[in-house]
């Protein structure tokens, strides 16, 4: 199971964002482990951290959390977004 497992995730880098096992580690140790929104350990998570990438020019950003990746796909990658959602938090604290 776990060989299968690792050669599905070896799969899923190089089909979608042209990435190795080493490529993914080698981001995993510059980052030393954490994610590059929040900055915790990658053992205060279940889930491996995701590779996070620009969906229009597929450049490789890091590797985030899944809340922190899903916080910027439900935002759409919106800097405009993001700003907004920041003035709603500060002026509703």
């Amino acid at each position: 199971y776990l060989k299968n497992k690792s050669k599905s995730q070896e799969l899923h880098l190089k089909n979608t964002y042209n990435l190795t096992i080493d490529d993914y580690n080698k981001i995993f140790d510059e980052q030393k482990g954490c994610c590059k929104i929040c900055e915790k350990h990658q053992s205060e998570f279940k889930a491996k951290l995701a590779v996070d990438h620009c969906h229009q020019t597929g450049k490789i950003r890091g590797l985030l959390c899944n809340n922190c990746n899903r916080g910027l796909g439900h935002l759409k990658d919106s800097v405009l977004l993001l700003k907004k959602a920041i003035k709603y938090i500060k002026n509703n604290i």
